[in-house]
């Protein structure tokens, strides 16, 4: 028999590559609906959930979801990957229950019974790590996070450590650093650039504003992440995981790639917040349109964190050691795909922008 797995927030990007990679194991997968009332087909893609019986999908808004002990007595998964992280979500709200806590998920283990048949994945952000400037982030960090956004992740994880500890639950937590894909939301900076450049050399856009170019983040490919979620929950015992590529770039070079994808060499002129990308050489007919000289690239003091966390960096060693997990795609590989992909959007917007 196949193993079961439930994966919350499954339209997010992290649910769908998830799926995916569970399917072709053999896998039968169930997946709950969080955020949006229907599902998003461009994040789990279409040939995986159409006629799929190894596939399931549920609302979060039907009545027996919101106690999700209801659908694990109904399902009795051999895994549960819990990704209802909500960035930017007030404590308050996220603690009285807008998704499904950990605590929530931990004792609905427990009330069916599944103590020694569920393992439990649990996402933890790397923003849980708070402002440690200077220092490399393992397993044994202490939190010091100060603001109240993060404070219900910072819960859910202790949650999940105190369930393993107390109960025998195999509950494991992943701390992931950022990562990315072209199904990451637009509302965060990897999207927002690779789109906004694929947009100005298509004419719909005239320049990217962003915040600090100077801040450095250890970016990955969320496809290489969900494998080292899933080895997690493989292992004989359950552990904590720093999930990271171990290098850092800074917003200015991830830029640089981009733009060098679209056939535009940038070079960078003035200090802080006069400082701007300006096109030195256009080397590829997908930026024909426009010309060296221009001003493609600004920062705008409107984007500046007024704590911003530039020196963190990550220790992926103990993933690298116990389970043999290594990202597999280089930073310029994913600058690549999530440019290509932007890129034909933006091609197709400005099509129907000219004919209607």
């Amino acid at each position: 028999m196949s193993k079961v797995a439930l994966i919350t927030n499954i339209t997010g990007q992290d649910g769908s590559y998830l799926t995916e990679l569970l399917l072709k194991k053999g896998y039968t997968v169930h997946g709950i609906i969080l955020h949006s009332p229907a599902l998003n087909t461009e994040s789990v893609s279409e040939e995986l959930h159409k006629n799929n019986p190894n596939f399931c999908i549920h609302p979060y808004n039907q009545g027996e979801i919101s106690n999700p002990a209801a659908l694990l007595a109904l399902i009795r998964p051999d895994e549960i990957y819990h990704l209802d992280i909500i960035s930017g979500t007030a404590a308050h709200s996220t603690l009285s229950g807008t998704g499904i806590s950990a605590l929530r998920m931990l004792e609905a283990i427990r009330s069916q019974g599944l103590e020694h048949k569920t393992r439990y994945y649990h996402a933890s952000s790397s923003a849980l790590c708070g402002l440690v400037n200077g220092m490399s982030i393992n397993e044994m960090v202490t939190f010091n996070q100060p603001f109240a956004d993060v404070v219900a992740q910072i819960s859910d994880f202790w949650t999940a450590v105190n369930y393993r500890e107390t109960f025998g639950i195999f509950a494991c937590n992943g701390i992931l650093f950022n990562h990315e894909s072209p199904r990451r939301s637009e509302n965060f900076v990897t999207r927002k650039i690779t789109r906004g450049l694929a947009n100005i050399t298509q004419g719909l856009e005239k320049c990217l504003y962003l915040g600090n170019l100077n801040a450095l983040r250890d970016w990955g490919h969320a496809r290489d992440y969900v494998k080292m979620q899933w080895l997690m929950l493989q292992q004989d015992k359950p552990e904590d995981f720093v999930i990271a590529t171990g290098v850092q770039f800074t917003v200015r070079q991830f830029v640089t790639f981009a733009a060098l994808e679209l056939g535009i060499k940038l070079r960078f002129i003035g200090k802080g917040v006069e400082e701007k990308g300006v096109i030195a050489a256009i080397i590829s007919p997908v930026a024909a349109a426009l010309k060296v000289g221009d001003v493609i690239v600004a920062v705008d003091p409107r984007y500046l964190r007024p704590a911003e966390v530039c020196k963190v960096s990550a220790n992926p060693s103990k993933a690298r050691r116990q389970l043999g997990w290594a990202p597999e795609t280089s930073l310029q590989d994913l600058v690549i795909e999530m440019v290509q992909a932007d890129l034909a959007s933006a091609k197709k917007a400005a099509r129907l922008k000219l004919y209607g």
